[in-house]
């Protein structure tokens, strides 16, 4: 087992889940079938490289496909969100002159945030429908792998970009090598994921959207710290979304917190039980300032 981060083998299993639960949650909650993913595979395994902190979902064969993130945004309204806090975040690094790459430009959301502000911008995007209606809108999009790319253009761009796009990588070395590769010297990476610390809303495991098929691996602030031990990388800023930006998750962060402390300490968690809602809203809504929020964006200088 190397761990898909570093290359490396210092890796070890912290749980494992059973399929057939996966399979029953992604139908229960979000009306999508995902049996085709896990044919013969029992139980799918959580290891953590333990050189960075990164975790990841084994075996590599059980990630989504494009029909499966098709499923999610026909029955998923607001899948695809316009209103993102690390675009507004991310704006705010790059100045006027800058030549901007972006990996996984989705449906040019954000590439036509830069082509308002004039800025020289390209973006790499696999689904031939999005580079369509990319260029309808006067978008520079092209379906290249960045590896590809960066092999093409090294040392082209001031700003590489991805948004939501790291966590459903699996090989994340090739991933980041070509990032980088793209990049000047003193160019800037910068990278926004669900903020995992270990797990979705702290101990939320059975999160639906943080499991296979939809994700590969799960990153937190530490595991971007360690990226500068492996590659040519120097970390210059790495902030987590504030729980007030997101108030529909309250709610569930406080169940999250709640029905993980039922299991791990059953007296606090009968205490947290008993919080009638209004009283546990007005709390969570009075300190979510100061609690993690779900997205994390880590911002890099190519040494």
């Amino acid at each position: 087992m190397k761990s898909p981060v570093t290359g490396g083998n210092r890796v070890e299993l912290i749980t494992t889940f059973p399929t057939d639960s996966i399979v029953k949650i992604y139908q229960d909650n979000l009306k999508v079938d995902t049996r085709r993913f896990f044919k013969g595979v029992p139980a799918v395994e959580l290891y953590e490289c333990t050189e960075t902190g990164y975790r990841f979902y084994h075996p590599e064969t059980i990630l989504g496909d494009g029909q499966f993130y098709a499923d999610l945004h026909k029955d998923n309204e607001g899948y695809y969100s316009k209103t993102r806090w690390e675009h507004k975040y991310a704006i705010g690094q790059i100045k006027a002159t800058d030549k901007v790459l972006e990996v996984g430009a989705g449906d040019g959301f954000f590439l036509e945030q830069l082509k308002k502000a004039n800025i020289d911008a390209l973006g790499l995007e696999l689904n031939q429908d999005a580079i369509a209606k990319g260029a309808k809108k006067g978008l520079r999009m092209s379906g290249e792998m960045i590896e590809d790319h960066a092999a093409a253009h090294p040392e082209t761009y001031d700003v590489v970009c991805c948004f939501q796009v790291l966590e459903h990588i699996y090989n994340v070395k090739s991933f980041l090598d070509g990032c980088i590769k793209a990049l000047k010297k003193g160019g800037k990476l910068i990278i926004a994921v669900p903020n995992n610390n270990p797990y979705m809303f702290k101990q939320d495991k059975w999160h639906t959207l943080n499991l296979p098929p939809h994700h590969a691996g799960l990153w937190n602030k530490k595991a971007f710290m360690e990226l500068q031990n492996f590659y040519n990388i120097t970390p210059q800023d790495i902030i987590v979304e504030p729980l007030s930006n997101m108030k529909p998750f309250a709610k569930q962060w406080y169940l999250a917190q709640r029905n993980y402390f039922k299991e791990t300490k059953p007296v606090l968690g009968g205490i947290m039980s008993l919080v009638p809602r209004p009283v546990y809203k007005a709390v969570v809504k009075l300190f979510s300032p100061w609690i993690d929020g779900c997205n994390i964006v880590a911002v890099f200088t190519k040494n």
